[in-house]
């Protein structure tokens, strides 16, 4: 199936513990998203820089969601907090550059939760549909 015209182009940064075990289950359990959805795997959202985030957006990226794992589950002890203290700054430099904070968010998904996985693609994806661009 191509993907069409009107479909943003999504990024998913995903960390390699609870958000990608999510994103596996998704699709063990046969649930979808749309396909303009891109998935990245990270070790840890921690680790990734602001800079290759906005590259997302200036590579024609309509939208950036950070998904991770979440307060007192993250495989790496403190890498959530680490990633929401960066996602801040991310999101000033962001809106600095016109990105709104509808394309961009972090949420955090528990590890084998397929179905909120999924939810949480498909709201992020509905969001940016129904925020025109500027």
């Amino acid at each position: 199936m191509s993907m069409s015209l009107t479909e943003p182009r999504i990024i998913v940064f995903t960390c390699n513990w609870s958000a990608y075990s999510g994103l596996e289950s998704a699709g063990a359990e046969g649930l979808s998203y749309p396909a303009s959805v891109h998935p990245v795997r990270v070790m840890c959202l921690a680790r990734l820089h602001p800079g290759l985030i906005l590259r997302a957006f200036e590579l024609g990226a309509a939208g950036v969601l950070l998904l991770g794992c979440p307060p007192g589950e993250c495989h790496y002890g403190s890498g959530n907090s680490r990633a929401a203290e960066m996602f801040e700054e991310l999101q000033a430099l962001a809106r600095l550059l016109g990105v709104r904070d509808e394309q961009l968010q972090l949420d955090w998904v528990t590890t084998g939760q397929g179905a909120t996985f999924a939810n949480k693609v498909r709201e992020f994806a509905d969001r940016l549909m129904l925020v025109p661009a500027t």
